[in-house]
């Protein structure tokens, strides 16, 4: 282990939720392995932990053009005094987590400078385009490939790539028995859960919750034995989603429909749930992991539709399952397909049919499979190990 007056300096730089989970707990694996000055970007799991934080990101998300733009301005600024620290701190290694178009950027700076570079949850969506995962491989020094297509393209470009599988494996599983969690719950154990997962972001709370809400109204009007619960993350302070907890609870309770906000335990929810209705993101493969059934939903504003159109840049699928299968597995409901009465008539279908229902759960089992093995965060310290020319025995 390093250790002494002479510690290595390592920048970590992770936007959004879930980049901020990972790279917290691989802050705390890099640290049982090594004495670091470890300076980071991250949100409030990153802040917990013994770093130097020089930019809060739990505000950086945006699922639109417009809400990109508004970003825009403060990201330009953060980009150019952490271009800035580079130049002048010179850190031992730059580890980057997730937000490729921000963290390129960052890439290329510190190749510039010749400050190594290891990216964990590389860019994935250049594996449409050769040239752009072949610029990508040129900028980064080591690549923490999450998914075997990934790996795939990054090894055919020529980068120094390693698959080390997906952290999901090790995090999203749940705690307690199916009884169990209805009982902590207050969910009644004979009758079906729907869970209704619309995001981390308050602009999903807003476009996505509330056709959620009234899918499960409709749904309800079918079968009355249905009860629904609302997963939030763990929060100390007044807000979730970015708006205050009693407006939502309020916002539950206009819906009319028996329904529970859950904070924390969202692998149970999904585990007792019967079906999903959940919003695109990485939640999507924390129920893969779970294996539980769901409809994946999203909506941006029309703008960012439009040009997102002009510019072809509409993927094929939305949903990581589908992603890694490359084939839809799991229905998508996007833009003005995503209301009310098709939301409730897609999950009345699935949960209507057995043959259909295990067959969505055989294909989410197939798509865990491309996840790799436990330990990707043991497998990404040692990566970072190698680069600050520490030995990994």
């Amino acid at each position: 282990m390093n250790s002494g007056p002479f510690r290595k300096r390592v920048l970590i730089v992770a936007g959004e939720t879930s980049g901020d989970i990972y790279a917290s707990t691989l802050i705390d694996v890099l640290l049982g392995h090594m004495d670091l000055e470890i300076f980071a970007v991250g949100g409030p799991q990153t802040a917990k932990r013994p770093v130097e934080l020089l930019y809060d990101s739990s505000s950086w998300a945006a699922i639109g053009l417009i809400e990109a733009i508004k970003q825009a301005p403060r990201l330009m600024f953060v980009l150019r005094r952490l271009k800035r620290f580079l130049y002048h701190r010179r850190p031992d290694l730059v580890l980057l987590v997730d937000y490729p178009g921000f963290n390129m950027r960052l890439a290329r700076e510190a190749n510039h400078l010749g400050i190594p570079t290891l990216y964990y949850f590389p860019p994935s969506k250049f594996a449409a385009d050769p040239a752009d995962v072949a610029d990508a491989a040129r900028h980064i020094t080591s690549v923490a490939a999450n998914f075997s297509f990934t790996y795939k393209v990054y090894k055919q470009a020529g980068a120094n790539v390693e698959m080390v599988g997906h952290p999901l494996i090790d995090i999203a599983r749940p705690t307690m028995s199916k009884v169990e969690a209805c009982r902590e719950f207050g969910l009644d154990p004979d009758r079906p859960v729907i869970a209704l997962c619309p995001g981390s972001r308050r602009s999903e709370l807003e476009q996505i919750l509330p056709v959620m809400l009234e899918a499960g109204r409709l749904l309800r009007e079918r079968d009355p034995r249905f009860q629904f619960v609302v997963p939030v993350a763990v929060s100390r302070g007044p807000e979730v989603f970015g708006v205050s907890k009693a407006g939502l609870r309020q916002m539950l309770d206009e819906s009319g429909l028996p329904i529970r906000m859950v904070e924390g335990k969202i692998y149970d929810v999904m585990n007792v749930s019967r079906i999903l209705l959940i919003s695109s993101g990485t939640a999507t493969l924390e129920a893969t992991n779970v294996g539980t059934p769901m409809v994946i939903t999203y909506r941006v504003s029309v703008f960012t539709e439009i040009v997102a159109r002009l510019f072809n840049k509409l993927p094929e699928f939305i949903g990581l399952p589908n992603i890694i299968l490359g084939r839809m597995a799991v229905p998508e409901l996007i833009q003005w397909d995503f209301t009310p009465q098709n939301l409730a008539d897609t999950a009345w279908e699935i949960l209507q049919s057995p043959e259909k229902y295990e067959k969505q759960k055989r294909d989410l089992a197939e798509a865990v499979t491309h996840l790799g093995r436990p330990g990707a965060h043991e497998r990404v310290a040692r990566m970072a190990m190698h680069l600050l020319g520490e030995s990994t025995d």
